[in-house]
């Protein structure tokens, strides 16, 4: 099965004028067959039309279907494992986010890991949690999955290998991985504090890793894979700089400052994408939905609609087809 590209709703896109129903329509021109929905494209909807987000969720499924799109996914379901707050409650809270799904007509919430400063790194208590999120999603029909993410910044996990250990400890049919190329590529060899934009030993580090996933990752474990690159920054994220925040990792400043298509240098982006996108999507002989979600400051300006970045992310897309031979 050849690969299926998407697009994220909130990679259209962040101005109260950049309407879900025109990210829709940006989507469906720009040629994406999928889209992710955002949480928050889906609240901005509801409140446009008077509506509970199960009800909204009725009509933005219509919508895709009327554009020939499928909602690959709806997220993000944020800091849910280890959260020192009563499990009963959070799983009503997925609950809730199932009964969206639902109403989406999607089979799949994105689940980042936690980033909360207090979440308990207990991995049994962890692993725990997800087995119980999980069996919520076994017993809808069809079944709900989960596609976790391990954010770069995330408190007790934020690397690839990571996740995926978790992922086989929980061991449920429903629970796998997102892949994402900035969260793995800003961990181990971009650095926006430093001038050269570099971590020391960074080459080698993502050189191992891509080897790791070539060598043990289940290719049936991924749900999915996101893509984005990154916009150098100069002068670096620190004091001083726009987009530093004192108590946030630099990684995660940069994510919502300076997030691009992948391969957009005459934007900044810098990122070594050849390799990880090779191994990814042609050595490792997987296939399925692949996804472009970014970030970045200019989303917030009227004048850069759902248009522009749609037709960026596509124009993306075909550039890294022909840089792998895909």
């Amino acid at each position: 099965m050849p690969h299926k590209i998407a697009i994220s709703t909130v990679s259209m896109g962040w101005h109260p004028v950049h309407t879900l129903e025109e990210k829709i329509q940006a989507a469906k021109q720009a040629g994406f067959q999928g889209i992710e929905v955002f949480i928050d494209d889906v609240d901005a909807f509801a409140k446009s039309y008077g509506l509970s987000r199960v009800e909204a969720g009725s009509l933005i499924c219509q919508s895709c279907a009327d554009a020939g799109l499928t909602i690959v996914c709806v997220g993000s379901f944020d800091n849910f494992e280890g959260e020192p707050t009563p499990l009963e409650d959070r799983l009503q809270a997925a609950t809730e986010w199932l009964d969206l799904a639902g109403a989406l007509g999607t089979r799949v919430i994105q689940i980042p890991s936690n980033d909360n400063k207090i979440a308990i790194g207990d991995e049994k208590i962890i692993v725990s949690d997800l087995q119980a999120l999980s069996d919520l999603g076994l017993k809808r029909q069809p079944p709900v999955s989960f596609a976790y993410e391990a954010l770069g910044w995330g408190t007790h996990v934020a690397d690839w290998e990571e996740s995926l250990r978790i992922i086989q400890l929980v061991d449920r049919p429903n629970f796998g991985l997102c892949l994402d190329t900035y969260h793995i590529v800003s961990r181990l060899w971009a650095d926006p504090r430093a001038h050269s934009g570099m971590r020391p030993g960074g080459h080698a580090a993502l050189r191992e890793s891509i080897q790791r996933f070539l060598d043990t990752c289940p290719k049936d474990k991924i749900i999915y894979v996101q893509l984005s690159d990154a916009e150098r920054m100069l002068p670096p994220i620190l004091p001083g700089h726009p987009a530093y925040h004192e108590d946030r990792d630099g990684v995660h400043s940069w994510c919502t400052y300076g997030r691009l298509f992948s391969f957009e240098s005459e934007y900044g982006g810098y990122f070594p994408l050849e390799d990880i996108t090779r191994a990814w999507l042609v050595e490792s002989g997987w296939s399925g939905w692949v996804s472009m979600e970014v970030f970045h400051r200019n989303m917030k300006d009227e004048r850069f609609g759902p248009d522009h970045w749609a037709r960026r992310g596509r124009v993306s897309w075909d550039r890294l087809k022909q840089r792998i031979g895909l």
